[in-house]
């Protein structure tokens, strides 16, 4: 590790950058990996439907979670760790929020617990990113959401864009694994309920779009996975952003 991430991961120096960084870019600056196409599609999905609560497994360092807890005070945000230290840092940041509930645990056992004491509403929005560690609770979790049945919307994060290899992705494994089970619709397909009715959309823009021109940054795979929502899912693909940037499963390759 360098000297200057050593710094950067010290508890003052954290706090004064992350100060820093929220006064000029605004809270959640580094949310979504910093992709602004990415950022908007998300606040665009918070716009659009009617959504109940927000859960995302896998804070890491919180910024996706600032940022839609501090766009929308009046949502329920629910966010899952299972670090401990990792979890300890984004708790002291988002403990300003009184929207969001920070939660220590294994991701796919607490969606399953939110869901069975109906804690997340009738529309929730699930921002699945917690498959980094060797453990990858992905299947499970959206095994449980399929099984509380209902309507919801997951976007799961790092996914393999089918026929479009700029976006990044992760393997099954995590951390340094470079051969294995990718993350994409393959991996997922015996995870969701037969029974509902899904729908996907995917990302189809350009590194330039994401960070600006002459600009470079972690351009990540990711799906919009529309759960017994056909008619929103119908509707959401006709706005401006939507028909700019994403294309539904079915149009691949979509460049």
């Amino acid at each position: 590790m360098s000297a200057l991430l050593k710094l950067r991961n010290t508890l003052l120096a954290d706090r004064l950058y992350r100060a820093v960084r929220n006064a000029v870019s605004g809270p959640g600056w580094g949310g979504f990996h910093r992709d602004r196409i990415y950022r908007s599609l998300m606040l665009e999905l918070l716009e659009a439907l009617p959504f109940t609560s927000f859960v995302e497994t896998g804070t890491y360092r919180g910024y996706s979670t600032e940022l839609v807890a501090s766009r929308f005070p009046k949502l329920a945000v629910f966010t899952v760790e299972v670090v401990q230290s990792t979890y300890d840092r984004s708790r002291r940041f988002l403990g300003r929020y009184p929207n969001v509930t920070t939660i220590l645990g294994s991701s796919d056992e607490v969606v399953k617990q939110l869901l069975d004491e109906r804690k997340l509403g009738e529309l929730p929005l699930f921002y699945l990113d917690a498959h980094w560690q060797q453990y990858w609770p992905l299947r499970k979790e959206l095994s449980h959401i399929g099984a509380a049945g209902g309507r919801a919307v997951m976007v799961i994060d790092d996914f393999e864009v089918p026929g479009d290899d700029r976006f990044g992705y992760d393997i099954d494994g995590g951390g340094d694994i470079t051969a294995g089970e990718k993350c994409n619709l393959a991996y997922i397909r015996t995870a969701l309920e037969p029974s509902h009715d899904y729908h996907a959309l995917f990302p189809k823009y350009s590194m330039s779009d994401a960070f600006g021109p002459g600009k470079t940054g972690a351009l990540r795979g990711h799906v919009a996975l529309f759960q017994n929502l056909r008619s929103e899912y119908e509707a959401f693909l006709r706005r401006p952003l939507i028909e700019k940037h994403y294309c539904g499963h079915g149009e691949l390759p979509c460049r």
